[in-house]
């Protein structure tokens, strides 16, 4: 590359591999299923009436397997209706905390513990307090899937207005981190990098003015004071902030050993957390070497704020005035982290005073791009929203594995193919480039990752939040990603956004 010429990036096509060649285990198994009955109706029925009745059957099963309906075919839509139906059938599509029933229970240190109450997506969740260089970490703990989750906010300043040289250093400064995770025997599972806007707390404009204004220059009945008066005044009801935070996390059933070496006597999980925050660190100082900001890991009580605000947008002003009233207040306990109420239907989801919609971003670009593609979607969507990416790193023994696999299996697909006397789309050329580029970049030392990519959108009504998909429909093709909303699992699906680095089977 000349030096006037820019770093582009490419992003390859989402590969679909099943059990025979692209198909899946399900669409095989309904193909074969319409062709065995098509031969019974043909031995058993008359001739005419027999092969009509096998070729509807055939028809029926190419249209559930490969019709699409809202970008999934119906064999994909089949589970999704089943349990969104079993759900409502047995009323666990509503939720109602018990906790405010509960009372409280003395803890450990004699100190009242209020009885946390959880929703169905959060089953299994547990807020840990990890002591770290003489302060506590918050540390979520997923009971289900045997992981620990802790939580960095970060800043990244300026980076729409950065030349291009610049940003992309910085991009390769991100490149960098991902490949310090992608190493033989990390304890690291997954990363996330969740970024958010939320209501904007009218009082830190008030707090500021007061502080920074001169009453004897500045008299309260000036024309100047009185426009700057008005605008502070409108401009909370308008305006959002933006939130980074980039979680890591270790699966314990992978991280054993580790686990087991740091424990010690003190347990499992003063040994998963003693992992995760020295990965953490680690993670914090390759940040900052990368031109990210570092602010600080989440406490416990920030942690927990952070999933309240998530659930409840709105509720963020009132609690930036408790935190700014005392002080000493380090966010709020884990009962009140989670929702009291709430209510999953087809395509949303209400949590109290919000309802949220989560998209999945199904394709990325399919053209080169430069370094800041996805600034339409950070930074002119400005609907309270938010972004999540979550990254699995591969080993590079595994990466070699999977696409020399990946690499034979095209090469066998595309031979049945010449001999049955199918054509080779450009999807599927497409597709074997992207895995023959990729088996080069291992070979010249570059980490793979596998991620997936969520948008949810929140609104204080149903009619606000069909407003806003629209606005963050229109946001996404402008930076050239495609979203499909998760219709039938928005529950499951809100939680992806959350700092819990889901969103990857």
């Amino acid at each position: 590359m000349s030096a006037g010429e820019h770093q582009r990036y490419r992003f390859g096509p989402l590969e679909r591999r099943g059990l025979i060649g692209s198909l899946r285990a399900p669409q095989v198994l309904v193909i074969a299923v319409s062709l065995t009955v098509g031969v019974i109706l043909m031995r058993t029925l008359p001739a005419g009436l027999g092969i009509a009745s096998a070729l509807g059957f055939a028809l029926a099963a190419v249209l559930i397997c490969f019709w699409p309906v809202a970008g999934r075919s119906v064999e994909e839509w089949l589970p999704v209706v089943g349990r969104h139906m079993a759900r409502r059938v047995r009323g666990r599509h509503v939720y109602v905390s018990a906790a405010p029933q509960a009372g409280v229970r003395p803890g450990i240190d004699g100190r009242p513990e209020p009885v946390v109450g959880l929703p169905e997506p959060a089953r299994g969740l547990e807020l840990l307090a990890a002591p770290f260089q003489g302060e506590k970490v918050g540390v979520l703990k997923d009971r289900r899937a045997h992981t620990y989750t802790a939580a960095l906010v970060v800043r990244v300043t300026s980076f729409g207005l950065l030349d291009r040289g610049e940003q992309e250093s910085r991009q390769a400064g991100w490149g960098g981190v991902l490949a310090g995770l992608a190493r033989e025997g990390s304890p690291v599972s997954r990363i996330q990098w969740i970024e958010r806007t939320v209501p904007a707390d009218g009082d830190e404009i008030g707090r500021y003015l007061g502080e920074a204004w001169e009453r004897d220059a500045v008299p309260v009945d000036s024309l100047s004071m009185q426009s700057y008066l008005e605008l502070t005044s409108t401009a909370p009801a308008i305006t959002t902030d933006h939130e980074l935070f980039v979680c890591l996390q270790i699966d314990a059933k992978l991280a054993w050993r580790q686990i087991k070496r740091a424990g010690g006597k003190q347990g499992a999980d003063a040994g998963a957390c003693g992992v995760l925050l020295r990965e953490l660190e680690a993670l914090a100082e390759r940040l900052t070497a990368a031109d990210v900001q570092v602010v600080g890991a989440l406490r416990p009580g920030m942690l927990a704020t952070v999933l309240r605000v998530a659930f409840d947008p709105w509720s963020r002003p009132g609690l930036a005035r408790l935190a700014a009233a005392d002080d000493d207040r380090d966010g709020i306990d884990e009962a009140a982290a989670w929702p009291t109420a709430t209510e999953a239907s087809w395509g949303a989801y209400r949590t109290e005073g919000a309802y949220h919609a989560t998209y999945w971003i199904s394709s990325w670009p399919r053209i080169d791009v430069g370094a800041a593609f996805l600034s339409p979607l950070l930074l002119h969507a400005q609907m309270v929203r938010a972004i999540a990416v979550t990254i699995e790193p591969i080993s590079p023994l595994k990466a070699i594995r999977e696409v020399e696999a990946a690499r034979t299996t095209d090469i066998a697909d595309r031979d049945l193919r010449g001999r049955m006397g199918f054509i080779e789309t450009a999807r599927g050329r497409r597709q074997t480039e992207a895995v023959a580029r990729r088996e080069e970049e291992l070979a010249d030392g570059h980490a793979a990752v596998r991620f997936a990519g969520y948008v949810t959108v929140s609104a204080r009504s149903l009619e606000g939040l069909e407003r806003h998909c629209s606005e963050i429909e229109h946001a996404a093709q402008m930076a050239r990603l495609e979203l499909i909303r998760l219709y039938g699992q928005q529950e499951e699906a809100f939680t992806y956004t959350l700092p819990l680095c889901r969103g990857l089977r």
